[in-house]
């Protein structure tokens, strides 16, 4: 399998007042309806001193035929998370407030099945396939999974400038 890196590294970084819950759902929700299978592989949750600290690893993967899918690999980084109160539009409810990071990188894998790197010959004719014959194909996907990295990246970022609290002294 080839695996060529489109993106490394898009990041997101925000300190303050968000719902880490619905955050959480809002990743899963965007994967599941762009047609991603969610793999996740990481998951550590601790509690310190300061606040929880998260650190979350999933790749989904979206299969796009036989011989390619897109890989997204997603880490999340939540430190110093504590549920506080806040007041919206006169009401009032908990909330969680912690420094939050995301980086993204995206890979767009060929060959999944591994049928042409067995023998040399076939890795060669695999290559020459990909650069000449089938390179009209693999920038469109390119641009397919540009897209979706950069529409999930917004939607991220929306999510966290939407949501403003008052919080409660």
């Amino acid at each position: 399998m080839e695996r060529k890196l489109l993106v490394s590294d898009l990041n997101l970084g925000y300190e303050g007042l968000f719902d880490a819950a619905d955050f959480f759902k809002l990743i899963d929700d965007w994967f599941r309806q762009n047609g991603y299978d969610k793999n996740e592989i990481k998951h550590v949750e601790r509690v310190t001193e300061k606040g929880k600290f998260i650190d979350i690893e999933i790749m989904p993967i979206k299969e796009i035929s036989t011989y390619a899918r897109f890989e997204v690999n997603v880490r999340i980084i939540i430190k110093n998370l504590i549920e506080t109160k806040v007041k919206k539009n006169k009401q009032e409810f908990k909330i969680n407030k912690g420094e939050l990071f995301v980086s993204i990188d995206v890979f767009l894998a060929t060959d999944v099945k591994n049928r042409l790197e067995s023998k040399p010959w076939q890795f060669f004719t695999r290559t020459l396939f990909n650069k000449y014959v089938n390179k009209d194909y693999i920038n469109r996907m390119e641009k397919d999974v540009m897209n979706d990295v950069k529409n999930l990246h917004s939607e991220l970022k929306a999510y966290l400038n939407l949501e403003r609290y008052k919080e409660m002294a």
